[in-house]
């Protein structure tokens, strides 16, 4: 059987021949408006792109209960989390092989049973301890985790959304 796909790949009498594809401009304009996006996401503007591409951006996972994750630089961690680096905790994120970071005092306990009820980053580290870059799998475990371990409290008739660590 002979197939053709829409990048230019098809089948002579069972040789496979490639031919090169020719954008239109509509699709010329579509993957340029998804690489605007994307740099946009990341932070990216036309004239830091050289300097950002020449080093390395670090990026970590903020979380607050009951909200979408985000994802900060290294250099806004503290601005997210004021406690990180100084008097923090640092443990294991659930259900992911990630470290958590995240304020002392967001956590309380019902029975054996620990909840955070604040802002924590969820990072990557190498075998030194320095933090590097996530991936694309480390959101989407994340996610997950937030997804199964994001429970409702109530607390004094109002109900709050928190995380829990056990």
């Amino acid at each position: 059987m002979c197939y053709k796909n829409g990048y230019g790949c098809g089948c002579d009498k069972n040789n496979l021949r490639k031919e090169r594809k020719i954008m239109t401009r509509e699709e010329i304009q579509e993957t340029l408006e998804a690489v605007e996006n994307l740099c946009a996401f990341l932070g990216f503007v036309p004239e830091e792109w050289s300097r950002r591409h020449e080093e390395e951006i670090v990026y970590m996972i903020a979380v607050t209960p009951g909200k979408a994750l985000r994802l900060i630089t290294e250099e806004e961690a503290e601005e997210f989390l004021p406690c990180f680096g100084l008097d923090d905790v640092i443990t294991g994120a659930p259900d992911t092989d990630l470290c958590m970071s995240y304020s002392p005092e967001l956590v309380f306990q019902v029975g054996d049973q620990k909840y955070l009820d604040g802002p924590a980053l969820v990072y990557d580290i190498d075998e030194e301890g320095d933090v590097v870059p996530i991936t694309a799998d480390d959101i989407y475990r994340v996610q997950q985790m937030l997804k199964k371990r994001t429970v409702m409290v109530r607390e004094e008739g109002e109900k709050m959304p928190v995380i829990s660590l056990d």
